[in-house]
């Protein structure tokens, strides 16, 4: 084959990259296909795509195209993601996505730098409540994703509960990216309506009986808990307590200060966890092992 320049390459790889976008293919998903297109387009018509085996011009395809894109936009991403707030520092959580046996370490599951984490493994009480937030987030999204002993919500409760998630997922990306923090506390209010009547409607209460709830969390909380014993009520009611009312919020001009904001987004993660736990049976908790001195930072 004729040796070709690399701002050639690079222009076949673009043309490639636009036709796998018009097409709706995502970043992630668009290098094997940019790299099948440039590579015919050379000439070739036999060749490996990826390991060991692939010549160097599909490498440097590869390379070249990764170049075209952060690390963020190639990520293959997770099932959910929630937020833990450190002092006053809000992280990232993930529930990744995985197949076959693997294991879970809640320390590789957040962005909080290794120092950061170090800080937070020295506070016992800091670190309590990490592990809850860990347990609260990781089970709600592991049962969306039908992962292991958890059992998947039915049908009309799924939805709402894939709902409530996409709430929870925007409170983190408020409050972990966005100039204004306080826009995390609507979407958090509206991901635990979601899914405490994702919850009822796993029991059987019909869509009419959801709505005499309204914004009244309390109140489906309770309705919720008539027909699961499990469910833990009171601390669930103390949760709520401190949340703020959803419609007095939204029209407010005073809005919690940047911590209170975050305890506020982690109750409501407690809140939603709490009900999954109930509907697919089954908590991470039950699996864990107790941590050696090598899982936590020191």
């Amino acid at each position: 084959m004729t040796e070709i320049k690399d701002e050639q390459l690079l222009n076949l790889i673009i043309a490639a990259d636009d036709e796998e976008l018009a097409q709706g293919v995502p970043p992630k998903a668009r290098s094997l296909g940019v790299t099948s297109r440039v590579m015919r387009r050379l000439g070739y018509t036999g060749f490996v795509l990826a390991g060991v085996s692939a010549p160097p011009i599909v490498r440097k395809i590869s390379d070249l195209h990764g170049s075209l894109y952060r690390p963020s936009d190639l990520a293959i991403g997770g099932i959910h993601g929630g937020i833990f707030m450190f002092r006053d520092i809000f992280a990232r959580i993930y529930v990744p996505i995985g197949y076959g046996k693997i294991g879970i370490d809640p320390f590789k599951l957040c962005d909080l730098s290794e120092m950061q984490m170090r800080w937070l493994a020295s506070n016992q009480n800091e670190l309590s409540v990490y592990m809850d937030q860990f347990t609260d987030i990781f089970d709600f999204g592991a049962a969306l994703g039908n992962y292991a002993d958890y059992k998947l919500p039915p049908k009309g409760s799924l939805e709402l509960m894939h709902l409530a998630a996409f709430q929870f997922q925007a409170a983190a990306a408020t409050l972990s990216v966005a100039f204004d923090f306080r826009g995390a506390i609507q979407s958090a209010l509206i991901g635990t309506e979601l899914a405490l009547k994702g919850g009822l409607t796993a029991i059987g209460v019909d869509e009419k009986a959801r709505r005499k709830h309204g914004h009244d969390l309390a109140s489906a909380a309770n309705a919720f808990a008539l027909k699961m014993s499990n469910f833990d009520i009171d601390r669930v009611l103390r949760t709520l307590t401190r949340l703020p009312p959803y419609v007095e919020n939204r029209y407010s001009p005073e809005q919690p200060s940047r911590v209170e904001t975050g305890h506020i987004v982690m109750g409501a993660q407690y809140v939603a966890g709490e009900v999954m736990r109930q509907i697919s049976g089954y908590s991470i908790r039950s699996a864990a092992k107790t941590p050696s001195k090598r899982t936590y930072p020191q």
